[in-house]
């Protein structure tokens, strides 16, 4: 029935013919009958795609001569520490809750879809349908967000966090006002993961950073012993803004849009000139439940560059509460019971500081060559000391011998030193 290609991955990804039956029985909505005639498993990309989290393809051939596309993200099986972070974290029970209980409910079925379709969970393992397969594409990681791909992404958010406020909403109504929202139905699964100062991960960020201002930042010493005083209550500021909120409406967020968790769908509009379309979501596992300018500032800051970001903030802003507005008129909701505009914008004001720690998390490691990333994060050891012992003479050492990678970061640095620790 299968190669020995199959055989061989079978080892590496622990799937049986059990499992693909089960998976083709939840892919299967319509109930017609089906049989398996092979299948194919292979790494995604010779490339690591993400840093918790392993990823697979499954090429499905059936007797009728259909084929079908499976992408598969699994706990790490080749690196003990990244597996320990994922399980001690409970990332990928969080994300495999998202995707079977809270998007299930969510979802609004003529809403245009945010996210892939989850067919089914494994054992360690969650199978999606390929986004690729259906020619949705991600970008270089070096690549900012231009005009075109930025709207798409906001739009594509206003879409998600609308689905949010549909369902609360909804219930409320149900239970005459006595429901309390998301937060208080699913609070396990809305946990701070990561992001929260008792963590290792977080601590290495905050510190990190620091370590790596010292060095190579433009500051003076009265300037450094300023923002070294201010530093960890500056990062400390920004988790309690990206958790929930006792006096703004809230939705469940993302908090994870950095590049490589957007894909992008295109048209071609005219000769050699293809323009977004579309724009999903992927990889959940850092879902919280915040005021949606957290998710909507995390996208600017993380993936725009700073002076574009600022030239057209108003634009953007407008943008996505524009889309928001539209959707939930639709279904007979008053933006303005919600959030004003001047609300939203408020928000997005005070969120921004929360995008940019974020970004400050997610850029040292992910703003890396292939080769490096690969050379770093394939080892058990390396990994666990970037991550959880000593992040700072990692991104020194990448300042030392890359100067884009340190104008990039330290400018991410700078930023937060600048607008939080300098003008106050």
């Amino acid at each position: 029935m299968a190669s020995t290609a199959v055989q061989l991955n079978r080892q590496v990804t622990s799937i049986t013919d059990e499992d693909i039956n089960l998976i083709l029985t939840n892919y299967n909505r319509t109930n017609e009958e089906i049989f398996l005639q092979s299948y194919t498993v292979h790494s995604a990309s010779d490339k690591i795609l993400g840093f918790q989290a392993e990823y697979w393809k499954m090429k499905v051939h059936l007797s009728n001569g259909k084929v079908l596309y499976f992408f598969i993200k699994s706990i790490p099986r080749s690196n003990a520490a990244k597996a320990n972070m994922v399980k001690e974290m409970q990332l990928f029970e969080k994300e495999t809750f998202f995707y079977s209980v809270i998007k299930e409910n969510i979802e609004i079925p003529d809403l245009k879809p945010w996210s892939a379709r989850l067919i089914t969970s494994l054992n360690d393992a969650m199978v999606f349908e390929d986004l690729n397969a259906k020619q949705y594409k991600l970008r270089n990681k070096f690549s900012t967000l231009d005009m075109a791909h930025t709207l798409q992404a906001l739009k594509t958010l206003a879409r998600f966090h609308a689905s949010s406020i549909i369902y609360e909403e909804k219930k409320r109504k149900e239970t005459l006002g006595e429901y309390k929202g998301i937060y208080y139905e699913y609070e396990t699964a809305l946990h701070l993961g990561e992001y929260h100062l008792a963590t290792d991960f977080f601590f290495q960020c905050m510190t990190g950073a620091l370590e790596a201002m010292k060095s190579f930042s433009k500051y003076d010493d009265t300037e450094m012993n300023l923002i070294e005083s201010r530093w960890r209550d500056v990062w400390s500021t920004a988790l309690s803004l990206g958790g929930f909120s006792s006096h703004q409406r809230n939705v469940v967020c993302h908090r994870d849009l950095w590049n490589n968790n957007l894909m992008f769908h295109y048209s071609n509009h005219s000769e050699n000139r293809w323009e977004p379309d579309d724009c999903v979501l992927v990889d959940f596992q850092d879902i919280g439940y915040s005021p949606p300018a957290a998710d909507v500032m995390l996208l600017l800051c993380c993936n725009l560059n700073p002076t574009f970001r600022e030239k057209n903030i108003d634009v953007f802003l407008n943008v996505y509460f524009v889309e928001l507005k539209k959707i939930l008129d639709k279904y007979n909701i008053e933006i303005n019971e919600i959030f004003t505009k001047e609300e939203f914008i408020a928000s997005a004001e005070e969120q921004r500081l929360w995008g940019l720690t974020v970004c400050a998390c997610l850029l040292p490691h992910s703003w890396l060559d292939d080769e490096v990333t690969t050379e770093n994060f394939s080892d058990n050891a390396r990994f666990e000391q970037i991550f959880f012992k000593n992040r700072g003479e990692f991104i020194k050492k990448m300042m030392e011998i890359n100067f884009d990678y340190r104008q990039k970061i330290m400018g991410i640095f700078e930023e937060i030193a600048n607008r939080y620790c300098l003008c106050v």
